[in-house]
């Protein structure tokens, strides 16, 4: 590339950067764990349903937001409903595929305050194989479950630190 395109690249860049800035824009994560959504998500406590999938939201939850132990002033609810549904069906009726649909209620709010502070809900489709082993079958599943909580862990972690409000936590 020559020097003149690199130039025009980097003026164009800076400008387009310039202009982002004038229209209220701000990088997700800016100010670390002083400063905006970093400051969050360092401060709720996560309440999850019993089970093994909601214990692996929880879990992955917990890896994402690197929530407090103890004492945080704010509390997120998360309710799990999962559904799996025959994709591929044989000829001999026997279903050889299925999507497990994991859906995700989650409420935030102040430790000591039933109002909601924020409520949304995320959703996930993942597919898995059913084979003659039931083993590998499970296996299969459990794996396909560990990838929905994932993903809907990083969805949630996303959109609450985009929907943050810094009177949350005053």
């Amino acid at each position: 590339m020559s020097s003149y395109k690199m130039l025009a690249t980097r003026r164009a860049l800076l400008l387009s950067l310039a202009a982002l800035g004038g229209c209220g824009f701000r990088p997700l994560y800016s100010g670390g764990t002083q400063n905006g959504p970093g400051r969050l998500l360092g401060k709720v406590r996560i309440i999850a349903d019993r089970g093994e999938l909601p214990f692996r939201l929880r879990e992955a939850l917990i890896e994402n937001m690197r929530p407090a132990s103890a004492g945080a002033p704010l509390t997120l609810t998360v309710k799990t409903k999962v559904t799996r549904d025959g994709l591929l069906i044989e000829d001999d009726d026997e279903i050889t595929r299925y999507n497990l649909t994991l859906e995700v209620d989650y409420t935030l709010r102040r430790a000591n305050s039933p109002a909601p502070l924020y409520t949304n809900n995320a959703r996930t489709i993942a597919a898995f194989n059913a084979t003659a082993s039931q083993y590998a079958t499970l296996v299969s599943e459990r794996e396909v479950q560990a990838r929905a909580a994932e993903d809907i862990a990083e969805k949630i972690s996303r959109r609450l630190a985009a929907a943050y409000d810094p009177a949350w936590l005053s």
